[in-house]
C-alpha cells in the first residue's frame, strides 16, 4: 500500500502529517511512503532524513496522487488536488470538517473515503490517535 502526503498550505499550517519517525513506523509494517521534495524543510527535516527512514521523494506532487491508496494530511488539500483524487482513495487528516463540509461531502460522492482524525473518540484504545494527544506529543 502506498501512503502519500502533499505539502500543506504553509500560510495556514506549518506542521506536517508525516515526520521521519512516522515514515520508519509505516515502512516497518509494509507501507510505502511517498513525499514531495522539501516536504518539511521548513521544520528542519531534509529529504535525506526521510530517505534514510524509507521514504521515496518525488519531484512532482501531481505524481504522488496517481497510484496512492492513502493520503495523509492535516488540512484539506487545494481544490486543484482534490479534483485529482480517485475512487477508493482514502483521505485521512484533521480536514476542518466544519469549514469544509461541502467539499468533504463532494469527495464522499466521488467515493473517496474521508477519515477525520479530529473526530476520534477519547476512549483509551483511540487515545494514541486522538488529535490533541498526537499533536501534544509532537510539541513535547
Amino acid at each position: 500500500m502506498k501512503i502519500v502526503s502533499l505539502s500543506e498550505n504553509k500560510d495556514l499550517e506549518k506542521r506536517v502529517a508525516i515526520t521521519p519517525e512516522i515514515v520508519k513506523k509505516y515502512s516497518s509494517i509494509g507501507f510505502q511512503v511517498f513525499l514531495p521534495t522539501n516536504y518539511a524543510i521548513h521544520l528542519g527535516f531534509t529529504d535525506e532524513d526521510y530517505n534514510s527512514q524509507g521514504a521515496n521523494i518525488v519531484t512532482s506532487e501531481d505524481d504522488l496522487l496517481k497510484d496512492s491508496n492513502i493520503i495523509v494530511q492535516l488540512g484539506l488539500p487545494s481544490d486543484d488536488y482534490l479534483e485529482k483524487f480517485k475512487e477508493n482513495q482514502n483521505l485521512i487528516g484533521v480536514l476542518n470538517p466544519y469549514l469544509n463540509r461541502e467539499k468533504l461531502q463532494n469527495l464522499s460522492k466521488k467515493k473517496i473515503n474521508n477519515f477525520l482524525n479530529a473526530s476520534l473518540t477519547k476512549i483509551n484504545r483511540a487515545k494514541s490517535n486522538e488529535i490533541i494527544s498526537t499533536q501534544g506529543n509532537l510539541g513535547g
